[in-house]
């Protein structure tokens, strides 16, 4: 049983990010809005369009990494920059032609366990943002785009977010706002730098049961209903893998349409 410290550490996060979770869906949903006969006008059929990036990708690369990789060609994979397995992680996915992202560590409220080699903190200035922002692109030089990774206090800290803009901007790189406070700045200020970008709706797995990860992923999917594109998040953990590779063949099969996140960015 938790003590009642690691209680108090857990409760403000869980609850930071579950309403990250609900803002994110009610922003996408106002913002990316478009009736079902104008997102897919020739092909009627598609009942709704869903991106998944699956973060956490580098301290372990066994069979379960490999499943989850091959799981769906439009599934993008988020690594973690200098973790341990990173660099080959991007050269299997790159091998199998499957999309990769930095999953960018960056600073957050709550304690983190690990130290990460590279990330983003609110002490540095614009240069130090662009020299770790290109280290973290030449671990793993296939990708295309950036998340962030935690980033609770990052994302909220305007001038980060800007001089972020500008190294992502210089580099011809994408920007998804994993949304894990809600009141990051991150979306709305890659819009204004000319980033293309995206936002989160819902993360698939922030509880680890599979009852909750279906529902998660069928709220997914009745955004898609309503929203141009539906984007949710899930992470490399046996349980997520084990939803997905029942789900995924079967909403293909009902009509939904998975895209990888470089065609969902705007």
């Amino acid at each position: 049983m938790p003590s009642p410290e690691t209680s108090r550490e857990i409760k403000p996060s869980l609850i930071r990010i579950i309403t990250a979770a609900c803002i994110g869906m009610a922003i996408g949903y106002f913002i990316f809005y478009s009736k079902t006969e104008k997102i897919q006008p020739n092909n009627p059929e598609i009942k709704g369009t869903i991106c998944l990036v699956i973060d956490d990708y580098g301290f372990i690369f066994n069979d379960m990494v490999k499943d989850f990789i091959k799981l769906d060609p439009n599934i993008t994979a988020a690594i973690i920059p200098a973790s341990p397995y990173g660099k080959q992680i991007g050269r299997y996915a790159d091998s199998l032609d499957i999309e990769s992202i930095i999953h960018m560590p960056m600073e957050s409220y709550e304690r983190e366990k690990i130290k990460y080699e590279i990330d983003l903190s609110e002490k540095l200035n614009a240069t130090l943002i662009e020299e770790r922002v290109r280290r973290a692109f030449a671990e793993v030089p296939t990708a295309l785009g950036m998340n962030n990774h935690q980033g609770s206090k990052a994302t909220e800290n305007l001038q980060l977010m800007k001089d972020l803009a500008r190294a992502l901007k210089k580099m011809d790189k994408f920007f998804l706002d994993s949304f894990t406070n809600p009141e990051s700045r991150g979306y709305i200020t890659m819009r204004r730098y000319g980033v293309p970008t995206q936002l989160r709706q819902v993360f698939l797995d922030h509880v680890e049961d599979i009852d909750i990860i279906k529902a998660n992923l069928d709220s997914l999917v009745t955004l898609s209903h309503h929203m141009e594109i539906a984007v949710g998040i899930g992470h490399v953990k046996p349980v997520t893998l084990e939803v997905l590779k029942e789900e995924i063949p079967r909403l293909e099969a009902e009509g939904y349409r998975f895209i990888r996140l470089s065609q969902a960015v705007r």
